[in-house]
């Protein structure tokens, strides 16, 4: 991405796709914060991006996807609703629409899932099985939620499908990679055994995508309070709902809770959650903490853009967020903060 961003800026390229790609590769990072303001600096005037004298809309269908997913499991529900419809209002027409759909559908049936419509989100989700000759789409990573979802409705058929079809991609990774923790992740749902979902876990932890684990460890809590196993299942819960806790992500701590719930578990003895601060330092993400710093240091934003690899778009996106914080007007408060908290640590 890095060099990518130096091609444009030396060719005098659009840096748009770029930031979406960004967005998508922050999101399983488990950098919501951060996929969202590379999408910030997005130009979402158009639909799409034009490119010798074409529109492609999988920038576009990708950029409200992330959105829209990050939003609802957020539980940013009008947000969410906002960026879906603006998102299922593109047609998906070409091979390349269909590449990019991916979170979109996602994003929408998660929006069913909340409305309590699990039949209808599994039917919407599955969609993404059949695939087109030369389509290049990966799958198994929305896999294992549609296990789950198919299970949640008592559609068997659908889980096991799905299961094969993340066996299948798994087969062909040359080692043993981020398909093959979803085939595992989807076999021990399938089967409710939770030696498959244990070696998931163990995936991710040491793996990535970060995203991934606490979802891992939510479907293996379930797995372990269905066998009596509640102890463990607690402590399972609980990493993951702290995991949850870091994502904002709302509705994840709420269903993961919820389906424990219905085996009797439930968390261990907590206070409330704590929230981040809106305002002031401590409101700061750790990418706008670092940039507040490189600003302090007196760097320009073409220098933070190189250093932290980022498009000088995204970096003004931070700075703007980094000012709204910290109720200052111009950069030179920001350095006077960032000065004053180097003071005090």
């Amino acid at each position: 991405m890095a060099q990518a961003r130096e091609f444009a800026q030396r060719s005098r390229h659009p840096d748009r796709p770029t930031a979406v790609t960004a967005a998508v590769l922050r999101y399983w990072l488990g950098q919501w914060d951060d996929a969202l303001a590379e999408l910030g600096s997005y130009d979402t005037d158009t639909h799409g991006l034009k490119y010798s004298g074409l529109v492609e809309r999988g920038p576009g269908l990708l950029f409200h996807g992330v959105t829209a997913l990050v939003a609802g499991r957020r539980d940013q529900r009008t947000k969410a609703d906002q960026q879906l419809r603006m998102g299922l209002a593109l047609p998906v027409q070409t091979l390349s629409d269909r590449e990019n759909r991916d979170f979109l559908v996602a994003a929408h049936a998660l929006a069913l899932e909340q409305s309590g419509e699990k039949r209808q989100a599994t039917q919407v989700l599955a969609a993404i099985l059949p695939r087109r000759d030369g389509e290049m789409t990966l799958i198994h990573q929305w896999l294992p939620d549609l296990v789950r979802l198919a299970m949640a409705a008592g559609d068997r058929l659908i889980a096991r499908t799905a299961t094969r079809a993340c066996e299948a991609e798994a087969e062909a990774e040359t080692q043993p990679a981020r398909a093959a923790a979803a085939s595992l992740q989807c076999r021990g749902l399938l089967d409710s055994d939770p030696a498959p979902l244990h070696e998931a876990v163990a995936h991710y932890r040491q793996a990535g995508p970060a995203a991934q684990l606490p979802t891992a460890l939510e479907d293996l809590a379930v797995v372990l309070a269905e066998r009596g196993e509640e102890d463990e299942a607690r402590a399972t819960l609980n990493e993951a709902v702290s995991l949850y806790e870091g994502l904002q992500a709302r509705w994840d701590i709420r269903r993961a809770e919820s389906r424990l719930r219905s085996h009797g578990i439930r968390r261990g003895v907590h206070g409330p959650r704590a929230q981040r601060a809106a305002f002031g330092w401590e409101a700061l993400t750790p990418t706008e903490a670092r940039i507040a710093a490189l600003i302090a240091d007196g760097d320009s934003t073409s220098d933070i853009a190189r250093s932290l690899f980022l498009s000088r778009r995204t970096v003004q996106t931070h700075i703007s967020h980094i000012l709204t914080k910290l109720g200052a007007k111009r950069r030179a408060d920001t350095v006077r903060e960032a000065l004053r908290q180097g003071d005090s640590a």
